[in-house]
């Protein structure tokens, strides 16, 4: 095959070369660049020369580049996110041991163990069994204890009487932060026995 029947082989490649704009900021497709490579190579072994490889450059597109940039940004944004980020508020992790599912006094000693440092304080309810813990009115209640709390040291709640609890009725204690309010914690169920004293 000679330069002339090559060429004549690759008449719609060359036709697209002649389209292309002078400027060098216009980027062709590669698919392009290709078929002018294979055009350039064929005619050149119609010569007889023996083709050296052209340098291509691979332009990207401009909307890829945006993309890897905005993936980059969130990756460091998250990142810093991550570092610098409030800390979440400790909970108290509290476990109630004292009283038990049914007690023999009508007035128990409030015990609890935690997690936190020996300086924490707590807020201590003994609730009726009964309503939401968050809203129904504490039947005894101290606030900014340690643990453990004899029931002498509890106060009264609004309206309350009784010095003890009632037996054979049904109780919760919440133990919660000091200042945290009562949806800090978990309220635990107990028991006065029919025989409490």
């Amino acid at each position: 095959m000679n330069e002339k029947e090559v060429l004549e082989q690759h008449a719609d490649v060359l036709a697209g070369i002649e389209n292309v704009p002078p400027a060098a900021d216009v980027p062709v497709p590669e698919r392009r660049l290709s078929e002018f490579e294979c055009v350039r190579r064929e005619t050149l072994a119609a010569r007889g020369a023996s083709p050296a490889p052209m340098e291509t450059k691979i332009v990207r597109p401009v909307f890829l580049r945006f993309v890897l940039q905005a993936a980059a940004a969130v990756l460091l944004l998250g990142g810093l996110y991550l570092q610098f980020r409030p800390q979440s508020v400790r909970t108290a992790r509290v476990v109630v041991t004292s009283p038990g599912d049914e007690i023999e006094s009508t007035r128990p000693r409030i015990a609890w163990t935690s997690r936190d440092g020996a300086s924490q304080r707590y807020d201590v309810w003994i609730l009726p069994a009964e309503g939401d813990p968050l809203t129904v009115p504490a039947l005894f209640k101290r606030e900014n204890v340690v643990s453990p709390v004899e029931f002498s040291a509890l106060e009264p709640g609004k309206g309350v009487l009784a010095t003890a609890l009632e037996q054979g009725t049904d109780y919760r204690v919440l133990v919660c932060l000091a200042g945290a309010g009562r949806m800090a914690g978990v309220p635990v169920h107990f028991r006065t026995s029919k025989s409490s004293r």
